[in-house]
């Protein structure tokens, strides 16, 4: 066997593990920040998640790169790619109260569970509002987010292994989406038992004119 014939399988395979390795480290940088900017929202400091959603959008970029020289790779930077969308569709929707139009990748494995991934988010977020005793409008309508989502998501009814396992996702996010319902109901329930105790407490401390 010809040393030139191994040699160009030895350079080959150097490149690919030269990608492999970057791969891997871009990917958890991907992940981390992609983390970080869903938990700036949930503490409430938006410009930090903007910050680290920024820089993931920037080392998506790089991923992508890597990904169309070497598809057989990307196997690697799919969980953080993923991330990526959940965070992304996330920080957009709480920013605006809107889903967005568009999103920075359209790769079916990683788009579909990321959306389906973003459902949990949402759901924490309304309880944190139900909690602070934020306008129960404003809660109803991240439910309604939730709701949408479901039902984008509900009509790519295709086999798991094309849309990454997206069938239990979903069945997580009705769940997700029920039991919010739930809370939001009970929350209203609360609301208005408050209102009606606040007028008759008034009348109760009001001086006898007697």
């Amino acid at each position: 066997m010809r040393d030139e014939f191994l040699k160009r399988i030895r350079n080959e395979l150097e490149e690919k593990e030269k990608a492999r390795e970057e791969l891997i480290v871009k990917s958890r940088e991907l992940r981390l920040n992609s983390s970080k900017a869903i938990a700036n929202i949930h503490s409430g400091n938006p410009e930090k998640s903007s910050e680290h959603l920024d820089k993931a959008g920037k080392i998506l970029e790089e991923v992508l790169e890597l990904w169309n020289h070497h598809p057989e790779l990307f196997y690697l930077a799919h969980d953080s790619v993923q991330e990526y969308v959940e965070a992304y569709v996330f920080t957009h929707a709480i920013e605006s109260l809107r889903l967005p139009e568009y999103l920075p990748v359209a790769i079916p494995q990683c788009v579909l569970p990321g959306l389906a991934d973003c459902v949990g988010e949402l759901r924490r977020y309304a309880l944190t509002m139900m909690v602070r005793g934020e306008s129960l409008e404003k809660v109803e309508r991240v439910v309604g987010l939730m709701e949408k989502i479901y039902f984008i998501l509900v009509e790519f009814d295709f086999h798991d292994r094309l849309t990454g396992n997206l069938r239990p996702k979903l069945d997580t996010a009705r769940n997700l989406i029920e039991k919010t319902k739930s809370d939001l109901i009970s929350a209203k329930v609360m609301e208005g038992i408050k209102s009606s105790i606040k007028p008759s407490a008034k009348n109760d401390l009001s001086p006898n004119p007697d």
